[in-house]
């Protein structure tokens, strides 16, 4: 039926047979881990995109806290600034009023009643 060299031939074709379905099994094996892989990494994706989100609603508030600050430091200033008029103002007052009062009042002429004789 077959000859030697045709058996040599069968054999050697069986073991190289064997060998590719031995490759194919590992490449199949290595198709299913990177799956397994690319789903862990999509997970962990969606895990890290909702941090950010969630970091950056953080920020955002933050960002409006500090805005808040600032509004309020200024009108502190403003009001530092207001508050050192108003007394300058003041203190300007009473050093002037007591020069500027007599002034003001009428000076009372006392009067001498004085016997005609």
């Amino acid at each position: 039926m077959f000859s030697q060299d045709q058996r040599i031939q069968l054999a050697v074709l069986q073991e190289r047979f064997k060998a590719h379905e031995q490759i194919i099994e590992k490449v199949d094996t290595a198709i299913q881990t990177l799956s397994e892989t690319n789903q862990n990494i999509c997970k962990m994706l969606a895990v890290h995109d909702e941090r950010i989100t969630v970091q950056a609603k953080v920020d955002e508030d933050i960002c409006k806290k500090v805005d808040d600050i600032e509004g309020k430091i200024d009108n502190l200033y403003k009001f530092r600034w207001q508050a050192g008029a108003i007394v300058a103002f003041v203190v300007f007052l009473v050093g002037i009023i007591p020069k500027v009062i007599p002034f003001l009042t009428p000076s009372q002429n006392s009067g001498n009643i004085e016997r005609s004789k």
